[in-house]
């Protein structure tokens, strides 16, 4: 048995479960992508399955599991709150959990930044709070809140 099994199996942590578990209620349940997967190794809890998108692709694919009402240029510039660095939207993964296709930043197996962790260079440098608005459904409520278009 190696460490990292001794480790999830003492303590049984899932990535990112907060973010997930808010995510589901505005992500339902989908088909896998179209595309080839391979095991992505996490830095804590159980590997997980991450799409292998074509470049010429990957524009198509975050409009559509965008979960929120615009989705990023491909080639802007995001920041990711979990690992405090930029990234190239571009980048994104898309990992495979609970039946949904889940937007992840670059940085997700480290760290777990997931899509509702993605804010802009504009946000990145505010101290305040980031409040997430802007479902591509109107009835999403996250937490108390009503999402708003």
């Amino acid at each position: 048995m190696n460490e990292k099994q001794t480790a999830v199996e003492e303590t049984p942590a899932i990535m990112s479960e907060m973010e997930k578990r808010i995510l589901r209620s505005v992500i339902p349940e989908t088909e896998p992508l179209p595309y080839p997967s391979k095991t992505l190794a996490m830095s804590i809890g159980p590997d997980t399955e991450e799409f292998v998108i074509p470049e010429e692709d990957k524009a198509q694919v975050l409009r559509d599991l965008y979960p929120f009402a615009t989705p990023p240029e491909i080639n802007e510039t995001m920041f990711d709150i979990h690992e405090n660095k930029r990234f190239r939207v571009g980048d994104f993964k898309v990992i495979r959990e609970e039946n949904r296709n889940y937007l992840v930043s670059p940085y997700y197996a480290r760290s777990g930044g997931m899509v509702i962790d993605w804010v802009s260079e504009e946000q990145s440098k505010n101290d305040g709070a980031i409040f997430f608005c802007g479902s591509k459904d109107a009835n999403a409520v996250i937490g108390s809140s009503q999402l708003v278009q």
